[in-house]
């Protein structure tokens, strides 16, 4: 069953949407995609040059750069809610410190230094993301950060400047119907996976069933074992369950579909 995708607008707007501070937003696209895979963060990342990754139907998504995790999505998200408040075009400025504390990572030498990469990342990618709609096809392609820089006082110093700049066009993914916000303080404390799997269902206002497999493979996992991943995406499931974000969750074991029922008046509040 195809999904009908709200195609990406060519307009380049003034400033994107503003939502409020206790939420993120995402382009459906990505949301729905395994551009930012489930791996963990730890693990050693491949270098894919016009890779194509992964989506829904209607959507097509061809990736160079570094590979993308949870967590990138994370700092992207963030830099993306700082960037909702200032003119599109403009340097997005914050400090390190502030930028850690929102993501709930450590505040010491390492978190500056996976936040560093993680926007490295970020940067040094090339996108491009086709969309598909009955009657209209349109295209984004660019990078996720045009630019970053910082700048400190001294090497111990916690309010280093930062300032990044995103490609002005990257409005064009934010169109009316075309992104899902999503609750922040609910995402940070879920998993990698559940982390997914929560983007993925704020993009579907009343979920159908997805083969096991399919999942799998819109999440970019790479456990080899179907068994073991069934395993891990059940105790992912009930995490949204225990949350609230899921009303019920399970794997219909004859026909390995995966069956979500959202309840409504959540998805109402986020609206």
């Amino acid at each position: 069953m195809a999904l009908r995708n709200s195609p990406i607008t060519t307009d380049i707007q003034d400033q994107l949407p503003i939502w409020p501070d206790h939420l993120r937003c995402l382009p459906n696209a990505l949301a729905r995609s395994a551009l930012f895979n489930v791996a963990n963060q730890r693990g050693e990342r491949e270098f894919f040059k016009k890779r194509r990754i992964a989506a829904l139907q209607g959507i097509e998504i061809s990736y160079t750069g570094e590979e993308l995790r949870q967590d990138d999505e994370d700092v992207f998200l963030q830099i993306l809610h700082q960037a909702r408040v200032v003119e599109n075009g403009t340097i997005v400025r914050f400090t390190g410190y502030k930028m850690l504390t929102e993501l709930h990572w450590d505040k010491g030498g390492r978190g500056y230094k996976r936040l560093v990469d993680s926007i490295d990342r970020l940067k040094a990618s090339a996108i491009s993301i086709t969309v598909e709609a009955p009657d209209l096809r349109q295209n984004y392609t660019g990078s996720l950060i045009r630019s970053f820089r910082w700048k400190e006082a001294d090497s111990e110093s916690p309010l280093r400047e930062w300032e990044v700049l995103l490609e002005k066009e990257i409005t064009s993914l934010f169109s009316p119907n075309a992104y899902t916000r999503l609750d922040w303080n609910t995402r940070l404390r879920l998993a990698p996976m559940a982390k997914w799997l929560h983007s993925f269902y704020h993009t579907h206002r009343t979920p159908y069933p997805f083969k096991v497999e399919t999942l799998k493979e819109l999440m970019g996992s790479r456990v080899k074992e179907l068994r073991q991943f069934r395993y891990m995406l059940r105790s992912a499931l009930k995490d949204l369950v225990d949350c609230g974000f899921l009303q019920t969750a399970k794997v219909d074991a004859r026909l390995d579909l995966v069956v979500i029922e959202r309840p409504n008046p959540h998805f109402q509040k986020l609206q």
